[in-house]
């Protein structure tokens, strides 16, 4: 279920539903338990249909509302103190997804998508995914606003029952539920359902709110206005749900809010020569409880050209003799053989976001300075594992003016960085262009 902004002043269901009679006994309840949720799961599980019709009304609230329909579009830029939050939490997501160009990425609870749309100005294949329609509709209009997106990723918006992800199995690389995972009724349901759409090698990344979220005033606002469920997210419950399905890691950052600590320059400096008592150990310990930043991944990563680890290549050129003639323009070909010495799966299928490998090469003089950097790109016959080496010929067409010159021969993970950027040897041979 979509998160939910705090600017819309309506209340969302009538006091007489059922779905307001439950939470009002949540609210009531806190008066004697005030450190227990009193609802039970089954029952709310039961009733997310009515969670689904209270988030669908919101949203045509919103976008009935021309403030708060600014708002949502305008997010995560509303406020200055929201967009603090927003954005640091936001840095540790993606940090923790470890995103590479052409991923297929799930952004569950998308709200008006506009985590979706940065995701796609990265260069990924976005499913934004939230079961108001209404709320989608809005999505697509924040990436309709915005000239740097990127259509030919061919970005999804799908409803769902809040039950099921209309996703085949093993169908995406990542998941990402930011500030939406804490209104969902049936958190073990949708991890089940998170675990069988990964791929193997795939990350979930959840920012959500912590301990206490409920009972906080805001919260208690929020139910009673909006009639919103406010779950209280248990760490240790959702790490053995996880372990139990599948999971081979629930990973926590330990991080606190960006504003939470801050130290003189003389304790700081103290810290640095390592007086560890500096650290306001106690104030990370209560920032923690403030929100969450956690981690699923199914099973070791698998790193391919979307998003390497080590891009290290050995080049061979297949001829006796390192040097290459012919006339201004003519074309040649040019026996390789490649090895891959690194750790990474060579993608080589063109995609318009990037992440596979060709062959490539730079054009410089005789003493060795640039004169046309990128001077060809060759593509590769197939896809290379890690330890594998492949034989091509790799075409190219010779410079239009007569002369001499030296080639530079690398490869490149388009969109990502050439493999010299990475500390990859590279090779060089003579181009000698005579006249006609």
């Amino acid at each position: 279920m979509s998160g939910v902004p705090k600017f819309i002043k309506k209340t969302l269901l009538p006091r007489h539903s059922r779905l307001g009679r439950q939470l009002r006994k949540i609210r009531n309840a806190l008066r004697d338990k005030p450190h227990r949720l009193p609802f039970d799961e089954v029952e709310l599980r039961a009733r997310t249909e009515e969670f689904n019709r209270s988030a669908e009304a919101y949203w045509q609230a919103v976008d009935a509302d021309p403030a708060a329909r600014a708002n949502a579009l305008d997010k995560p830029f509303t406020t200055v103190q929201d967009a603090s939050s927003i954005l640091y939490r936001l840095g540790m997501v993606l940090g923790e997804l470890r995103l590479g160009p052409g991923q297929t990425v799930l952004d569950l609870g998308a709200g008006a998508c506009w985590l979706s749309a940065s995701l796609n100005r990265l260069g990924c294949r976005t499913i934004s995914l939230d079961v108001s329609p209404t709320a989608l509709k809005l999505g697509r209009e924040t990436f309709r606003l915005d000239p740097r997106q990127r259509p030919e990723l061919e970005p999804q918006f799908l409803v769902y029952d809040g039950h099921h992800l209309p996703l085949p199995d093993v169908s995406v690389d990542r998941v990402v539920c930011f500030d939406a995972f804490h209104h969902f009724p049936n958190p073990d349901e949708i991890f089940a359902e998170i675990f069988r759409v990964l791929r193997k090698g795939g990350r979930a990344v959840f920012a959500e709110p912590g301990q206490g979220h409920f009972h906080t005033d805001q919260a208690r606002f929020e139910t009673r206005r909006f009639h919103v469920l406010e779950n209280e997210l248990d760490l240790r419950h959702l790490s053995a749900a996880a372990k139990q399905l599948g999971f081979s890691e629930f990973l926590v950052k330990p991080y606190p809010d960006a504003v939470a600590i801050s130290l003189s320059a003389e304790e700081y400096f103290r810290l640095m020569d390592g007086a560890d008592r500096f650290f306001p150990i106690d104030g990370l310990r209560r920032s923690l409880r403030d929100f969450h930043v956690f981690v699923l991944a199914k099973g070791r990563e698998v790193f391919d050209s979307r998003n390497p680890s080590v891009l290290r290549a050995e080049i061979t050129i297949s001829r006796s003799s390192r040097v290459v003639r012919g006339v201004p323009g003519g074309s040649v070909g040019l026996p390789l053989t490649v090895r891959n010495a690194g750790d990474t799966l060579w993608r080589h299928e063109e995609a318009p976001a990037g992440g596979y490998v060709r062959l490539g090469g730079h054009l410089l003089s005789e003493s060795g300075e640039p004169t046309d950097w990128d001077f060809f790109r060759a593509p590769l016959p197939c896809p290379v594992p890690a330890g594998r080496t492949v034989s091509f010929e790799a075409h190219f067409r010779l410079p239009d003016r007569a002369g001499r010159h030296l080639l530079r021969l690398d490869l490149v993970d388009e969109g990502v960085a050439w493999f010299e950027q990475h500390g990859s040897p590279t090779t060089e041979l003579e181009l000698l262009v005579d006249s006609p």
